[in-house]
């Protein structure tokens, strides 16, 4: 990652995570990235530390105000704001995943002739462990829970448990657990979360328990049954997909199907929550679904070929190159009951790809059942 500004450039606008807070991201400017990275993490009040997901070099200094405003524009409610001695005060933080964060930079990037200024940083070893101690200790949706532990479940050391997650050549693998939150494959040492990024080849970290069975039971699931509560999932898991309908007839497809085919969209995992957004006359989220097979390749289920509308999607879809996942129907939602309008003012910032869901857009979308 480049901290100094080369030759023309004055600085940097800059995407920033913390496992500390998972539902926001702080895009802000710096001249100098990784001198504001101490400064920030110079609090001793976070638990865990700022780290840089992302950063598009401009020109002139607090450019960022410019791509401050125009999110506001776009969404206010996505801004975090705080109320000091009588005063609204805007902050640097924002109500969206980075993935969302990042695709507004790449869309002015790509407008603007210089997808070379933007770039994208990997997690460090640190910061992967801090993610995955975070994923561990969440509950379903947005309540916290401590971290997972083989002894919560009634898992003895020495048990065999086992990944699985369809479409992975590594699915089926064995590993045996060492102590209460560790276990070995092949000769070495691994929490959940590190094993199963590592088997899945998922960019990020993962929630290790929901990719590893017990006796055939998923490790999620037994939790959430020896806790005595229900099994839901974490907010990071669950998602809004669009759907163009004069692409593909999916109104008409779950009429007659319970599960159906599904490009493989970015980051999304087997058990994870989709939101099925639909475009054109509808205008709404209609459906509610779980993914049950993910990163999937070869020839697609024939029994949905008739709702593909468009010959250029049709081809895409029977391509044995296109990876793909399986989608199965949970809920059905009348047309107007989740209206694009109201979506839009809850936190749902893009209906043309696929996004992680927000706090307030699952407040909404629960407020309305």
């Amino acid at each position: 990652m480049k901290s100094q500004p080369r030759s023309g450039i004055n600085g940097f606008i800059y995407i920033f995570t913390n496992p500390s807070f998972p539902d926001y991201v702080k895009i802000g400017y710096a001249d100098d990235v990784l001198s504001r990275l101490r400064q920030l993490n110079s609090s001793e009040g976070l638990p865990f530390a700022f780290r840089v997901y992302a950063t598009y070099e401009v020109e002139e200094r607090l450019t960022d105000l410019k791509l401050h405003a125009m999110i506001d524009q776009l969404n206010p409610n996505l801004r975090a704001r705080d109320n000091v001695n009588g005063k609204t005060r805007a902050r640097e933080f924002f109500a969206m995943s980075p993935e969302e964060a990042y695709s507004i930079l790449e869309a002015i990037a790509e407008i603007n002739g210089r997808k070379d200024r933007l770039h994208r940083c990997d997690p460090s070893d640190r910061e992967r462990k801090d993610e995955h101690l975070v994923q561990e200790s969440e509950a379903p949706g947005i309540e916290r829970r401590s971290p997972f532990s083989f002894s919560m479940c009634k898992i003895p050391i020495g048990a065999t448990i086992q990944f699985v997650h369809q479409g992975s050549p590594h699915s089926g693998v064995k590993c045996t657990v060492v102590d209460n939150k560790k276990v070995e494959y092949q000769g070495r040492i691994y929490s959940l979360s590190a094993l199963a990024t590592e088997l899945t080849g998922i960019r990020g970290s993962v929630a290790g328990p929901r990719f590893f069975q017990y006796n055939g039971q998923w490790l999620n699931e037994l939790r959430s049954k020896e806790e005595t509560r229900p099994l839901t999932s974490r907010l990071d898991d669950v998602w809004v997909l669009p759907c163009d309908p004069t692409k593909y007839e999916i109104v008409a497809a779950f009429e007659h199907m319970d599960v159906i085919d599904w490009g493989q969209s970015t980051h999304v995992n087997v058990g994870d929550i989709v939101y099925v957004y639909v475009a054109k006359k509808y205008h709404s989220i209609m459906f509610k679904c779980d993914v049950i097979a993910a990163g999937l390749h070869g020839n697609r289920a024939a029994n949905d070929k008739a709702y593909y509308k468009n010959l250029n999607y049709k081809e895409q879809a029977a391509s044995s190159d296109t990876p793909y996942m399986k989608l199965h129907l949970i809920e059905k939602y009348p047309v107007g009951k989740y209206p694009l309008k109201e979506l839009q003012e809850n936190g749902l910032t893009n209906v043309r790809n696929s996004v992680r869901a927000t706090v307030q857009l699952m407040n909404y979308l629960k407020s309305k059942k």
